[in-house]
């Protein structure tokens, strides 16, 4: 379980509109990111490490879709992904019981050519899951991410494990579930007013 946190933000009634936490599910080169948005909207992103695709399954008061991510069919950002840079310091913390080493990740920004996304990532050695379940810019960490922090859309967003523990995760969590309409990122920000 991790416990979120926007540091920058402002404005406390907005901010109490905003996730306090996300449970994460991990098997085999697989994982489960959930949490509760606003307004009871829910959304769980699923990702695959070996295939290199996620999907993003949201409710949004009651209209269900699955939103696919698939980085490894957008060049520019399979570009970025590759030009990330991943530097480790020496900075240590324990978080959820677990020894873990500060690196500083700077990912090229797909959207905006000469700017770096950069983020700081706490990862651990002494927690073994398996690396494949990462699909995008810190599967290049050597170890289990267990806090990160970046700024995201001018909001700075930070993620950090409060407690981790060993159980059996059930298949099904990595499947659609029926009633979920498939689309494309494209083709949710069209339905949505975007471009």
């Amino acid at each position: 379980m991790f416990e979120m946190f926007f540091p920058d933000f402002k404005d406390p009634q907005m901010a109490a509109l905003l996730p306090k936490e996300a449970v994460a599910y991990f098997k085999n080169n697989q994982s489960r990111m959930e949490m509760n948005m606003m307004m009871g909207m829910k959304n769980a992103t699923i990702s695959d490490g070996l295939k290199k695709t996620s999907i993003t399954l949201m409710d949004l008061m009651g209209q269900k879709y699955a939103v696919e991510n698939n980085a490894s069919n957008d060049a520019e950002q399979k570009k970025a992904m590759e030009s990330t840079k991943v530097s480790i310091t020496a900075d240590k913390k324990m978080i959820a019981g677990y020894m873990c080493a500060k690196a500083l990740v700077e990912i090229p920004n797909p959207e905006k050519a000469k700017e770096l996304i950069k983020m700081d990532v706490w990862f651990t050695k002494d927690l073994s899951i398996n690396k494949n379940y990462m699909n995008g810019p810190i599967d290049k960490i050597d170890g289990s991410v267990l806090e990160f922090s970046l700024n995201q859309s001018g909001m700075k967003i930070n993620l950090s494990a409060k407690e981790v523990l060993k159980q059996p995760v059930s298949d099904d969590l990595f499947i659609i579930p029926t009633g979920y309409k498939r689309m494309s990122s494209a083709e949710l920000m069209k339905m949505m007013g975007g471009k």
